[in-house]
């Protein structure tokens, strides 16, 4: 198998343009190029056409190939990835897996190379499947059922020590492992196992663009050159073990993918990196929803769904953004209420520091003032005593003179008379 590097796998997936195919394979009918372009959706012939090398696959192992379908880009960096990494597995699986951000359906995948290897080296072919899912999913079902009944018309599908076929009260047809533990992927022809093929504009997708592969079988990496007609007598690989790699099933009736929660989850933890699990894990059964943020840049060849979905404007990214430009204004204005408040406290600390420093110099004011005052009385005091004792001193001698005068002038006047 040519490997590919993951620059050069992501180009050829944005080289997809509206009609699916790659710019340099050829398109190899007019009938598939008249599908591929065509804005409406594709009829009965054409959907059994299109999922006819994957439709005997079983339910829960085809259910996670739908889902990944949707997301060819990351299918094709998987793809890429297990070419690089093709002896890692079981625990260091889930190690190395953990950083990668690609959805849960793709990355499941990893755990069984033939699967993801059936998708990853017909990327063209995968985009439809997936674009076909998305716009037409009961359409889809009913298709993949079509041709289950077919198969088993045509002696083909049948219980083998690999898988257990069975048919439900609505005349659904399940394929499961005959072991809940251990799945095997199918090999066929599909130009053979499903018999006479009824619609000659559009034989089952043809694979490596060597024709349309009659006496060759349809396996994980195309058609399997050697095979024969017997092919249509499935054949398989290697048993893989299940684990918690695989927790999605169709529902026939109608149209959806279930979610086992518990499978879910258990895969979401442990292959996942804390800072990369999915947003929300189930919280009981319920319906695949579909992500295009896995998307990437890949157009879709139906223009419902490029309206739908592309040029970034899908209702779940409208959602993500409106819901990122509320949580935006709400930490604004946090940010402004925040700001205001720390501009009110730092005016109020402002002005309190401004009323200490007025009260620490009022009152260092006061207290030299005190002292002034304090000094200046004492010197009062102190000029007054000098003062008073001068005065006092003056007085007693002037009292003592004019005492000592009148004794004198006494003494005189006796003296006179």
């Amino acid at each position: 198998m040519k490997k590919l590097s993951l620059t050069a796998v992501a180009a050829l997936v944005l080289s997809l343009g509206v009609a699916g195919e790659y710019a340099r394979l050829p398109v190899f009918s007019e009938a598939y190029a008249q599908a591929a372009t065509a804005a409406s959706l594709l009829t009965e012939p054409q959907l059994q056409a299109l999922v006819a090398p994957i439709a005997l696959y079983p339910d829960s192992l085809l259910s996670q190939m739908l889902m990944a379908s949707t997301y060819p880009l990351e299918i094709a960096e998987a793809t890429s990835w297990l070419q690089a990494n093709p002896n890692v597995k079981g625990d260091a699986l889930q190690t190395a897996l953990g950083p990668q951000k690609w959805d849960n359906s793709v990355k499941s995948l990893v755990s069984f190379p033939e699967a993801l290897n059936v998708l990853g080296n017909k990327l063209d072919w995968a985009q439809k499947i997936g674009d076909a899912y998305l716009a037409q999913p009961k359409d889809v079902m009913q298709a993949i059922q079509a041709l289950r009944a077919k198969a088993r018309s045509a002696g083909h599908l049948n219980s083998t020590s690999q898988l257990t076929v069975s048919t439900t009260p609505e005349s659904n047809i399940l394929i499961v492992p005959a072991s809940p533990q251990v799945i095997y992927v199918p090999t066929y022809n599909p130009t053979v196992v499903y018999g006479p093929w009824p619609y000659p504009a559009f034989p089952p997708y043809p694979g490596w663009g060597y024709g349309y592969g009659y006496g060759v079988g349809w396996g994980p990496g195309g058609y399997a050159p050697g095979a024969t007609a017997a092919m249509g007598l499935m054949s398989f690989g290697a048993g893989m073990a299940v684990g918690a790699a695989l927790w999605s099933s169709p529902n026939w009736s109608h149209g959806s993918i279930t979610i086992n929660n518990t499978n879910f989850n258990n895969f979401n933890r442990n292959f996942n990196n804390v800072n990369n699990r999915a947003g929300s894990n189930f919280s009981h059964e319920g319906n695949w929803n579909y992500n295009p943020d896995h998307r990437g840049n890949v157009p879709y060849s139906n223009s419902g769904l490029q309206n739908k979905y592309g040029g970034g404007q899908s209702e779940a990214r409208q959602n993500a953004q409106r819901e990122a430009s509320r949580t935006e204004s709400a930490d604004s204005a946090r940010n402004v209420h925040h700001d205001e408040t720390r501009a009110h406290d730092d005016y109020e600390n402002q002005s309190q520091n401004a009323k200490n420093r007025e009260s620490s110099d009022f009152n260092k004011m006061s207290s030299e003032n005190q002292e002034r005052a304090k000094n200046a009385d004492a010197k009062a005091k102190s000029n007054y005593q000098d003062y008073d004792s001068e005065h006092s001193g003056a007085d007693r001698g002037s009292r003592k003179r004019s005492s000592e005068g009148g004794e004198h002038g006494e003494e005189s006047g006796h003296r006179g008379r």
